[in-house]
């Protein structure tokens, strides 16, 4: 199996999956694995990082390949990272240096607060809404 055919079958495990493409991957992983608390990921290569966000959704970090542009949407496209204990991860983050870009707020009925990867790729982390 080429490598092309593995990210296809990582990605079909999911129904839905955010890809965002990074400079620096070893600094992205270990941000999204152990600040964010996404644990290991299911795929784990110099080039390919895939978090599982719950039973059908990855989170995948793509390297840039040298030479290659960041895409134009970078900085205006944000996804949600739903948390079990909202107000843990705003108080982690900020103490490891990581200031929200907006206030808070509330969408679909979920607390919620926007900040940046170390990247500046935007992210909501959101309260998981109880069942």
């Amino acid at each position: 199996m080429n490598e092309k055919t593995e990210k296809i079958e990582y990605i079909q495990n999911s129904l839905h999956a955010v890809v965002i493409k990074v400079q620096n991957l070893n600094i992205c992983r270990a941000f999204y694995r152990e600040l964010i608390e996404l644990g290991p990921p299911v795929m784990d290569s110099n080039f390919w990082v895939e978090f599982k966000m719950g039973e059908n959704a990855s989170l995948i970090l793509e390297q840039i390949v040298t030479g290659e542009t960041v895409p134009e949407g970078r900085g205006r496209i944000s996804w949600l990272c739903e948390v079990n204990d909202f107000n843990y991860m705003i108080k982690k983050l900020k103490e490891n240096g990581y200031e929200p870009i907006d206030e808070n707020d509330e969408i679909l009925g979920m607390k919620n607060q926007q900040f940046c990867d170390p990247e500046g790729n935007p992210f909501i982390i959101c309260e998981k809404k109880s069942k």
